[in-house]
């Protein structure tokens, strides 16, 4: 799946990696075992991700209601043989440009700004990990979350029959 759980020095840490970023039950997964920081090494380029990259991690720290530090490298890597993408491009050498902009989001919609897209950085802060209890307990969110509306339809759907349908035969489940 690509995520890990630690607690090491009473700080719970979960780390979601690179490509898991786009998948929120990632995110819920590990704040609900208990993390209150989540790291998100990535290697990621181009036009298609980076749009998303400012929002996917923030909305994930407002929503389960913890830190989140979305890590990138910069620069490019290039390849001795070319290869494809699958992107319906020629066969090309390089990966494309991994843009940064690394930064740590608060559970409470804050951030810091951005690092370097184009220039190796360190970003070093404090998070106080008060905040995420009070903004859990502000917003309340697990009293609202259904789980076990939640676990009934995933385990429908992960099931070798299950069929995607719209249709009025189809289960509601009203969320």
């Amino acid at each position: 799946m690509g995520t890990k759980f630690s607690t090491r020095n009473l700080e719970k840490l979960g780390y979601n990696i690179c490509f898991g970023r786009h998948f929120p039950l990632n995110w819920q997964m590990l704040a609900l075992h208990g993390a209150e920081i989540i790291f998100n090494p990535s290697a990621t380029v181009g036009v298609l991700s980076e749009p998303m990259w400012p929002i996917e991690a923030r909305n994930a720290a407002i929503a389960n209601g913890v830190y989140t530090c979305p890590i990138n490298r910069v620069g490019t890597e290039t390849f001795p043989r070319e290869f494809t993408s699958g992107d319906g491009k020629p066969a090309h050498k390089d990966f494309g440009y991994f843009y940064g902009s690394s930064y740590i989001a608060a559970p409470d919609s804050s951030r810091t700004p951005g690092l370097s897209t184009d220039r190796d950085g360190l970003l070093v802060a404090e998070l106080d990990l008060n905040l995420v209890r009070q903004v859990r307990d502000k917003w309340n969110f697990p009293m609202c979350e259904r789980l076990k509306l939640y676990s009934k339809a995933l385990n429908e759907v992960v099931q070798d029959d299950f069929h995607r349908t719209l249709s009025s035969k189809s289960q509601n489940y009203r969320m």
